[in-house]
């Protein structure tokens, strides 16, 4: 049955389909992911059971919805609990929701892979980013429900370990999203109106400084010692820079209207392994080298027929893989970052959640450096 469950549809995404015998392997889904509220890919536990799905609607792809502990025991995953139905084609005032009204509340999930334990972290809080020491750092919100027409706002958190008390960091309240690590360095997102982003360094309490404003994190550096950044067309011609955590001084910037055109803009939730990082890209994926303080496009990778490939992560046998949106909730796009050749891999059902959401499918992995064991 699991065998039936992970069967993977794959089809052609760029050049010419090799002849039957002769093709690449078929496309294959992330190591550890999620359809619905299963998690797939964990060592020797074949399917588990979440006891929700991991979703995160504040924060979209700026972080993951999921993610794995350094020593692999635990996944602390985002959570949605609807409190009542807002139908986003319908206006509030047809739906009877006045400013005010409690629609929803996020929660962040521990799940024990070995005991199987599935439990509340913490209420009212989403996006998370685990340490390798074992510190856990998300956004707590100042009230648990997220409500109509009132900025969900709240102060950055970080616990020593699961079950040590919260501490805040952010000396005021905002809208933050939490990244991921760089070594002891918190890299988050503040959020301002406009869903405009700056990109904040925390170093603890009260030690708050801006790395950037106006731009997306693609990545952090396996030694966590730099960021590589994106910035769009609406702060000038779409780049990526190179900035060190430790001083935020710019070391290196890449006009992208100079090199592949096949680029076009970069996007952020990307990936870096020793001196190659790859970003979602206009029309697929973009593959960078980053070396000292120069950046280099690798490989433009076109993804036929795909909007955009959201959350690509390096893996085995040089592989790329992400995802991309569908009727269904998603679909696992696999690409040989050599060749550019990519296929889709649809792990099955493709049955629409509860409430007639559609099953996500996101993969689960820790943005976080240094962290040993993350691949």
């Amino acid at each position: 049955l699991l065998g039936l469950f992970l069967a993977l549809t794959a089809s052609a995404c760029g050049g010419k389909s090799a002849e039957r015998g002769a093709g690449p392997p078929a496309p294959r889904p992330p190591a550890l992911y999620t359809v619905g509220r299963s998690l797939l890919g964990a060592p020797g536990l074949g399917q588990v059971r979440l006891a929700a799905p991991p979703v995160a609607p504040l924060a979209g792809w700026l972080t993951p919805a999921a993610v794995p502990s350094p020593d692999g025991r635990l996944i602390a995953y985002n959570a949605w609990r609807e409190l009542r139905r807002d139908d986003p084609s319908q206006s509030w005032e047809d739906q009877g929701i006045s400013p005010g009204d409690p629609l929803a509340r996020p929660s962040i999930r521990l799940h024990d892979l070995e005991s199987g334990d599935d439990r509340v972290l913490a209420a009212g809080a989403f996006s998370l980013a685990w340490r390798a020491d074992g510190a856990l750092a998300y956004f707590q919100g100042a009230g648990r429900s997220y409500r109509a027409g009132v900025p969900y706002v709240g102060n950055v958190v970080v616990r020593a370990s699961t079950g040590s008390p919260a501490r805040r960091w952010t000396p005021a309240r905002a809208r933050y999203v939490v990244v991921g690590w760089a070594g002891t360095t918190l890299i988050a997102y503040v959020e301002h109106e406009g869903e405009a982003l700056d990109v904040p360094a925390l170093a603890g309490p009260g030690k708050v400084r801006r790395l950037a404003r106006g731009a997306g994190v693609v990545a952090i550096s396996p030694d966590g010692s730099k960021v590589l950044l994106e910035r769009g067309p609406e702060a000038g011609a779409p780049r990526v820079e190179l900035v060190s955590v430790a001083s935020g001084a710019r070391l290196a910037s890449l006009d992208l209207t100079t090199v592949d055109p096949a680029i076009g803009v970069v996007g952020y939730a990307g990936d870096w392994e020793g001196s190659l990082a790859v970003a979602p890209s206009s029309t697929g994926l973009a593959v960078f080298a980053v070396t000292g303080r120069r950046i280099t496009v690798i490989r433009a990778i076109r993804v036929a027929g795909e909007h955009s490939v959201a959350e690509p992560r390096f893996a085995a046998a040089g592989r790329i893989t992400g995802w991309t949106s569908t009727g269904a909730g998603g679909a696992f796009v696999d690409c040989n970052r050599v060749t550019g050749r990519c296929g889709r891999a649809v792990p099955l059902p493709a049955s629409r959640g509860s409430g007639g959401y559609p099953t996500w499918r996101r993969p689960v992995y820790n943005p976080s450096r240094p962290q040993e064991g993350d691949r």
